[in-house]
């Protein structure tokens, strides 16, 4: 078993967010999170690379319901775009080469 580094408020405040969703479950789904980040940042063949793209989209289609959800909740548009592109790129794309 192992400890979380995190102060005791963090905590009771995570565990009070998973409602009814057993810690060893949540904590599951954050390790394969950071271990997808991992293959998506060092893929080099052609199955990492396609098994990467995969976790990518199923990363993007999680993001983009949350910045829907947040925008209908701050009643904030879209970012800006020019003919359907962005203006500017997020600045955590720059970490995915």
């Amino acid at each position: 078993m192992a400890r979380v580094q995190v102060s005791d408020e963090v905590w009771a405040t995570y565990r009070a967010s998973l409602g009814a969703t057993p810690v060893s479950v949540a904590l599951g789904k954050l390790v394969r999170r950071e271990v997808g980040r991992a293959a998506r940042r060092s893929a080099s063949d052609a199955d990492g690379a396609s098994l990467a793209l995969e976790d990518a989209r199923q990363l993007s289609d999680e993001l983009a319901s949350l910045i829907a959800r947040l925008e209908r909740a701050t009643g904030a548009s879209k970012a800006p775009t020019v003919q359907g592109a962005p203006l500017f790129e997020p600045h955590w794309a720059d970490d995915l080469c």
